[in-house]
């Protein structure tokens, strides 16, 4: 019988985290918890770098260990349950250390749920301890591929290290973990979650510079969100223009046109472009940050702030949404013209259309991180669009590098 060969199990190990958030479990009934604040521990930093690196040492030689049997697809676990499933469980989260004591090998106990709960929480789930769907998969996933995992995201710190230790004030946006920071002096100064892109619009990494602050800006509908989303719901509700308030355009900058004049049904009805009125219905919400880049993406309020509540948050198109915008604006501002977070909410309350351009442009990092280590603490996130995947998948074509980086002393 021929083998499969170890870069086709990786593959399939990978692409088996990629969907991940894609299946889920039958709802169990119990509150939702909200997710954690982002930490306060810069992602990125000499510290962190090293700390990544005992990070992998740890987990190259937990790969070398004899490894539990994986848990049973469509399996549930809870606080109270036993058998052989549990205590593969536990001699998982043991190789992990997540689970300290040994207790009865056999019983779900309550060191047990709390041990799921940290795992569930160093993986960007909600804490319930309950091992079911995600969580169930998760903990299957083959300790060689996080080694490679960590290998990877070691790399890309040590890819943005040398750009931001010349850079005093700077923000990183972490898309992988829908958070950010801003940095000043090496500390965090400010922190937001965030909502990123779809997988099918992913957020890109990129780096720029916030040069200027709009409040109560427009939103240019772009051509493909209009063809896609945006012309389908004008024609299922015919008021919809009015409800958001949104403007049909000749062209840009030219005549605005009169929506009941248009057949929405017809190929004329991709010609047209659309601009949303300022207000808190906007896309933007009430505050954007104007970031130039080749992506043309930036960060921005939102009206749909409920989003917040939830861990996995890739639901824009591309853009950053962020949950505390004043207070990051506060920080970017840095007592400019004596603008604070409480003149830009006087300006918004007042209607006020306004650019507050930076004497001082700050630096601001989009990345890709899906493991990092806070305070000794390893952290992993879903590959949410497929680039852990690809780089494995280019490491492997190449026989000139294998995957890995050098881990400094």
């Amino acid at each position: 019988m021929k083998l499969k060969s170890p870069h086709r199990i990786v593959r399939a190990v990978v692409a088996m985290l990629v969907t991940l958030a894609a299946y889920t479990a039958p709802a169990l009934s119990r509150e939702r918890i909200p997710p954690p604040e982002p930490s306060r521990n810069a992602w990125v930093s000499p510290a962190t770098v090293a700390e990544m690196g005992r990070a992998l040492d740890l987990y190259r030689q937990i790969a070398r260990q004899p490894q539990p049997a994986p848990l049973p697809n469509k399996i549930t676990l809870r606080s109270g349950d036993s058998g052989a499933a549990v205590a593969d469980l536990r001699a998982r989260l043991m190789l992990t250390g997540d689970l300290k004591t040994r207790g009865d090998a056999y019983a779900f106990d309550s060191d047990v749920e709390a041990a799921v709960k940290r795992y569930q929480l160093r993986n960007g789930i909600e804490p319930s301890g309950i091992v079911y769907g995600v969580t169930q998969r998760l903990l299957n996933v083959p300790m060689d591929v996080r080694v490679r995992q960590l290998e990877l995201n070691l790399q890309r710190m040590q890819e943005l290290l040398p750009r931001i230790s010349t850079q005093p004030r700077y923000i990183v946006m972490n898309a992988a973990s829908f958070e950010l920071q801003g940095i000043e002096g090496g500390n965090v100064a400010v922190t937001s979650r965030t909502i990123a892109g779809k997988r099918a619009t992913p957020t890109p990494v990129v780096s720029a510079q916030v040069q200027a602050l709009n409040t109560l800006p427009y939103w240019h509908v772009p051509g493909t969100i209009a063809k896609a989303g945006l012309i389908p719901m004008i024609r299922k509700d015919p008021g919809y223009l009015y409800k958001e308030r949104i403007r049909v355009f000749s062209s840009f900058g030219g005549d605005e046109v009169d929506p009941g004049s248009v057949n929405w049904w017809g190929p004329e009805a991709e010609r047209y472009v659309f601009r949303q009125d300022p207000g808190p219905q906007n896309a933007l919400g009430v505050l954007r940050f104007d970031m130039p880049n080749k992506h043309i993406v930036y960060m921005h309020d939102t009206p749909m702030k409920n989003l917040f509540d939830y861990f996995e948050r890739a639901v824009s198109a591309g853009c950053v949404r962020l949950q505390n915008y004043y207070g990051v604006a506060d920080w970017v501002l840095a007592g400019q013209d004596g603008l604070s977070a409480a003149a830009l909410r006087d300006r918004v309350a007042a209607g006020q259309q306004t650019t507050i351009r930076l004497k001082q442009p700050v630096p601001v990092h989009f990345v890709y991180l899906t493991a990092w280590v806070d305070n000794g603490v390893v952290h992993f996130r879903n590959d949410l669009y497929n680039r852990d995947a690809s780089a494995f998948v280019s490491a492997e074509d190449t026989s000139v590098r294998p995957m890995g980086v050098a881990i400094a002393p």
